[in-house]
Parts: structure tokens; sequence; C-alpha cells
């Protein structure tokens, strides 16, 4: 999957929500308070760019965020998050590989509609910047070849930012589900031209959620 499969999310996204029959919304607000929103997910872990081919591979992440609401169906959430995601899960074990596995904190700002159907429960659209820093950052591996300069060092850049798109289900009074992905925009690969490593690596993520919001 390339970059230019993953800029085509929010594309995909919004254009389900101009099909959706608008004969199931109603003339309310769809939150008229500021709520809590703890959410979990897991799903893929995927990169683009010229320098690394070892998807797919597993995130795991949790956020929190406070969605406020703004004029008529409109909120937005500020939020906190952290995911631990690796590549590869092919050779997950290999005596000898380096797969690319990392933590990353993130902090999040998503402009929200929602969606109100008849029965109460709610279809929300999510969209807004993810900016991302590395707090348990990925390193060559050092064993596989005791003579590389690179073993040792950090492979990505601490600071990532990317575009989030959301898709959530709220159906009864506080569960809710869905999708979401982060579409890394920058290139994330730390460049060592002196050891003629260079090139390009943008990290993505694609996951089904579940959560609570009170």
């Amino acid at each position: 999957m390339s970059f230019h499969d993953f800029r085509m999310i929010p594309v995909v996204l919004f254009l389900a929500l101009l099909i959706i029959p608008p004969a199931f919304a109603q003339e309310q607000p769809a939150l008229k308070r500021p709520e809590s929103n703890l959410m979990v997910g897991g799903g893929l872990f995927l990169e683009s760019g010229n320098q690394r081919d070892l998807n797919p591979g597993i995130t795991l992440r949790v956020a929190y965020g406070l969605d406020c609401p703004l004029a008529d169906s409109w909120s937005l959430m500020p939020g906190v998050g952290m995911r631990t995601q690796a590549s590869d899960v092919r050779h997950w074990g290999w005596d000898g590989g380096d797969i690319d596995s990392m933590s990353q904190a993130d902090f999040f700002l998503t402009l929200r509609y929602h969606l109100v159907i008849g029965d109460g429960s709610r279809t929300i659209l999510g969209l807004g910047p993810a900016c991302s820093y590395m707090i348990a950052p990925d390193k060559y591996y050092i064993d596989a070849d005791p003579w590389d300069p690179l073993g040792g060092k950090e492979k990505f850049k601490r600071f990532d930012l990317g575009l989030q798109p959301s898709l959530t289900f709220l159906r009864g009074k506080h569960f809710q589900w869905g999708f979401e992905a982060n579409i890394g925009l920058l290139n994330a690969l730390r460049p060592y031209p002196e050891y003629y490593r260079t090139g390009s690596i943008h990290l993505h993520y694609l996951i089904l959620t579940c959560g609570w919001h009170f």
C-alpha cells in the first residue's frame, strides 16, 4: 500500500457522510455539553516510502479526548494518546531480523460532525492534525553486524505530524466503536548521509477502536 492510498482515507470517510440518508437526521444539536472519551484500539501499522518493505505490522493504542460542542452538530475534540507499534509480523522472533518497533505519544485536535439517528444514536466523522513524539525510539540492530556504524543509532526522528481521520458510532448511553487512521505527512527517517543512509519512510496506522463516552 502506497502513501497515495492513505491520502484517500479522509476522502472516503467524508463521502460516506454524503450517502447517509438525510431522513434519519434530527434537527437538534448532537452534542450539548463537553464529553469525555476513553478509547482503545488495535490494527495495522504500515510504512510507505523508498527505504522499508516491512508491512504489515501491528499497532495498539489508548487515547483520551474531550469533545467540546461548537455550532449545531459540530464539535472540537483535543486529546492525547499513546501507541506502541511494530512492523513485519511475518518475521517476529526471527533471529537476525531488524523490525521497526517504537512507542509514541500523540497530541491531536479533531473537528467532528455529529449525525443523530432517530433512536438517539450518533454517527460521527472526524478529521484533524495529530502531532507525535517518539518516547521509546527504535534503533538499528547492533548485533546484526558488529562493524556496522549504524548499529545502536536511532532509526527515526523524534517528532512526526499526521492527518487523523475517524469514523465513530455511539450506541446506547456510553458505548462507542469505530475506525481511526493516522496518515504520516513527514519523512520520519533519520538521515545519516555520512553512512549513505538516506531516503524516506512515512508511518501510518489503521485501527478498530472501542471506548466509553461520558
